[in-house]
């Protein structure tokens, strides 16, 4: 019988003045090198959803957004690795403007997307599956928080 698993990654949904959000590029040494994704990691023992997702933040790209000042938007679950690792990613957003700083061992790049630039490149699997879906909820909880 396959062993299955259940990794809790809490992400952070990151958007600029212009609405569009930060995507960074795993690096190629990594498990899905090349793809990209949003800034997140895995929980820590004693850790709450959120205070990971800060903590990653800060780790993936220097930015210093304290965990209560993240807007929770929802959770979602996406099964990798030929059904044995199920993924319950719960999801905050957040606006910040500026240059991420990378750590090179983690991404090799970044940038500021559209909406539709990224529909375009999940539709090319040019991102881990499922960050299309997961900016686009949480774009609509960024402006409706935003009025």
């Amino acid at each position: 019988m396959k062993k299955r698993r259940i990794h809790v990654v809490p992400c952070v949904a990151v958007f600029n003045d212009r609405g569009e959000t930060l995507l960074l590029k795993r690096s190629l040494k990594k498990r899905y090198g090349g793809k990209w994704e949003i800034p997140g990691g895995s929980l820590k023992f004693g850790e709450t959803p959120r205070e990971t997702a800060s903590r990653e933040l800060q780790e993936e790209t220097g930015f210093k957004i304290r965990p209560v000042d993240l807007v929770p938007v929802d959770t979602f679950s996406f099964v990798y690795g030929y059904g044995s690792v199920q993924f319950i990613i719960p999801l905050y957003a957040s606006v910040h403007n500026g240059d991420p700083v990378l750590r090179p061992e983690e991404h090799e790049d970044w940038g500021w997307f559209s909406l539709e630039s990224v529909r375009q490149m999940e539709t090319r699997g040019e991102t881990l599956r499922g960050v299309y879906l997961m900016i686009s909820v949480a774009s609509r909880i960024i402006i409706n928080n935003a009025r």
